[in-house]
């Protein structure tokens, strides 16, 4: 998954992202979402969730048809 692959699944399914940033070993971006969760999405296509309700967002973009490596 492409960051913005993960930025137009989060955003239909209504999320906001409210904070976004490169992880601090440069190997992806995080978004910090509004409703507590967090969303790693790495330049190799992987990605994971963490936080409040990370699960949920997990699942989400599981089912977007986005594939997880």
């Amino acid at each position: 998954m492409t960051l913005d692959d993960a930025r137009q699944c989060l955003g239909e399914a209504g999320y906001r992202i409210r904070k976004e940033e490169r992880l601090g070993n440069n190997t992806g971006t995080k978004l910090r979402l509004n409703g507590g969760a967090i969303v790693n999405v790495f330049d190799n296509g992987n990605y994971f969730c963490v936080g409040k309700n990370g699960e949920v967002v997990e699942a989400l973009l599981d089912r977007g048809g986005l594939d997880k490596s």
